[in-house]
C-alpha cells in the first residue's frame, strides 16, 4: 500500500519554520551592503531625527550668546504589512518534487516555503524598494511601500531636494561627463567622510565602457572590491533595486533606510481537505534620513 503524505505535518512545519526561513533569507538582501541601514524591529514609525546648528562659536565674554538655536528635524520611517496568499495542492507534485522527499515530514513544505520567500524578497527588491508607491487597496508589490525613488522625486517636486541637471545617460561619453556633474557638487564634507554612488547596472556599464575608453584599461575593483571614482573618496556601486534608472544617487553609508519587524514575519498554513492554504506576511517600508546627505541628478 503506497503511503500517504501527512498533511497535518506539512501545515505544521509551515508555521514552525517559516519565520525562521523569512529572517535567514532577509540576511541575504544585499541592502546591507550597499551601505543601507536596515531596522529589523519596527513595530511603530520610527523617528530618524536629525540635529542641525549654525555656528556660534566666538571669543570668549562673560556674556551670553545663545542667539544661536539648535534645530532637530526629523523624517519617519513606517512600515505596512505586505502578504502573498497562495495554495499548495501536494498532490500536484506526488510523481515529481514530492517524490524527492519522505511523506509526512516537514522537507517538503520547507522546500516549498524557501523558494516562496525567495521571490517574495526579490518582489520587494525589484518592485517596492525604488519605485514603490504605497496603497492599501494596491494589488502588486509596487504597492507595498514607498520607496526611494519615489521619495526622491517628491522631494524634488517640493522643492525640498535640488538635483544636478544632467543629460540623459545613453552613452558612454555621457555616462562619464553626467556622473562628473555629480561628483563636482558633492560637499566637502562627504568628500571626507566617504560616499557611495548607486546607479543602475545599465549605467555602471556605460560608465565602465566610458572608463576604459579613456584610460585604456579597465574599470577594476580596489583591494576592497569597490569601484572607486578618480580622485574621489567614493565608489560607483550598481544595485539591482535602481532597474533601468538613469538616476544616480549619491550618498553616505546609513543615509538609506529600510524597515521590517523581525519579529513578526510569519507564514500562517492551515488544511482544508487535503489543499493548504498559505499566508506569507512580512511589513516593510522605506525612507530617507537626512536630505542635505543626497546629491542626485535630475535623471528618472
Amino acid at each position: 500500500m503506497a503511503e500517504t503524505p501527512d498533511l497535518s505535518a506539512i501545515s505544521t512545519s509551515f508555521n514552525e519554520f517559516g519565520g525562521k526561513i523569512f529572517r535567514k533569507n532577509i540576511n541575504q538582501m544585499n541592502f546591507s551592503n550597499q551601505g543601507i541601514l536596515v531596522y529589523k524591529n519596527v513595530k511603530a514609525p520610527m523617528v530618524l531625527p536629525r540635529v542641525s546648528a549654525s555656528t556660534g562659536v566666538r571669543p570668549y565674554s562673560a556674556a551670553d550668546n545663545t542667539n544661536q538655536p539648535v534645530a532637530v528635524t526629523d523624517r519617519t520611517l513606517t512600515v505596512y504589512q505586505s502578504k502573498w496568499d497562495y495554495d499548495i495542492d501536494p498532490e500536484k507534485f506526488r510523481n515529481t518534487y514530492l517524490a524527492r522527499f519522505k511523506p509526512g515530514t516537514a522537507a517538503f513544505a520547507d522546500w516549498i516555503n524557501q523558494v516562496v520567500a525567495e521571490e517574495y524578497l526579490a518582489s520587494i527588491s525589484n518592485s517596492a524598494a525604488y519605485l514603490g508607491s504605497y496603497n492599501a487597496s494596491g494589488t502588486t508589490p509596487a504597492a507595498i511601500a514607498t520607496g526611494w525613488g519615489t521619495i526622491i522625486a517628491a522631494e524634488i517636486t517640493a522643492t525640498n531636494l535640488t538635483p544636478v541637471t544632467t543629460t540623459a545617460i545613453t552613452t558612454a561619453a555621457l555616462a562619464g561627463s553626467e556622473i562628473a556633474k555629480v561628483v563636482a557638487v558633492v560637499p566637502v564634507w562627504m568628500r571626507e567622510k566617504g560616499y557611495r554612488i548607486l546607479c543602475s547596472f545599465g549605467t555602471f556599464d556605460l560608465y565602465a565602457a566610458y572608463y576604459a575608453s579613456t584610460f585604456q584599461y579597465q574599470f577594476q575593483p580596489d583591494a576592497t572590491g569597490r569601484y572607486r571614482i578618480n580622485n574621489q573618496n567614493a565608489f560607483l556601486q550598481p544595485v539591482s533595486w535602481m532597474g533601468t534608472s538613469q538616476r544616480v544617487i549619491a550618498t553616505i553609508d546609513d543615509n538609506l533606510a529600510m524597515g521590517t519587524d523581525g519579529d513578526n514575519v510569519q507564514v500562517a498554513a492551515s488544511v482544508r481537505r487535503n489543499i493548504i492554504e498559505v499566508r506569507a506576511m512580512m511589513p516593510v517600508g522605506f525612507q530617507i534620513a537626512d536630505l542635505d546627505a543626497l546629491v542626485v541628478n535630475s535623471n528618472a
